[in-house]
């Protein structure tokens, strides 16, 4: 199953890097945040798979859909040509930066502790919700405020005439 979920998720994000149409790109987005939320199934955690579902495939995709929509009012440039060496050299620079990061994660010393750690309860809804709205009201407020003048802003530099 393990291997189902992360070829999804690969799938998903490949097709998405690969698209030329943003809209489609999207909802390859979702596609991705689906094999995540499978892969959070796997770990015995389904609050943060539903949450997956319903905050990143559901909201947040949402939202990326609509500003893209908004703002893709006039057509696109033209592709120059291809240079294949940039190609290359991007694929090569992302591979030592993947195996530095790799090296620098399997080397490290504060993995170490982590193995010894006492198993933590799983997560439920209700200390989901308590945690949310006693520890972090502040921040989840903000955000909201955040997305909302965010938002308000994309309208009013899209549609002048308001």
């Amino acid at each position: 199953m393990f291997l189902i979920f992360a070829l999804i998720t690969l799938i998903g994000a490949l097709a998405m890097f690969r698209q030329k149409n943003l809209v489609v790109a999207g909802l390859c987005l979702v596609l991705s945040f689906i094999g995540v939320a499978g892969l959070f199934l796997l770990l015995s955690n389904p609050v943060a798979a539903a949450l997956q579902i319903i905050v990143y495939s559901g909201a947040i995709v949402v939202l990326v859909l609509f500003v893209i929509m908004l703002l893709n009012a006039h057509e696109e440039e033209p592709a120059g040509q291809p240079r294949s060496f940039q190609r290359w050299g991007g694929a090569v620079v992302a591979a030592l930066l993947g195996v530095g990061a790799f090296w620098v994660v399997s080397t490290s010393k504060a993995l170490h502790p982590v193995n010894v750690r006492p198993v933590i309860e799983p997560m439920t809804l209700n200390v989901l919700g308590s945690n949310l709205f006693r520890q972090h009201v502040l921040a989840f407020e903000a955000i909201g405020l955040l997305l909302l003048a965010a938002m308000v802003a994309a309208i009013l530099l899209v549609k002048r005439d308001l």
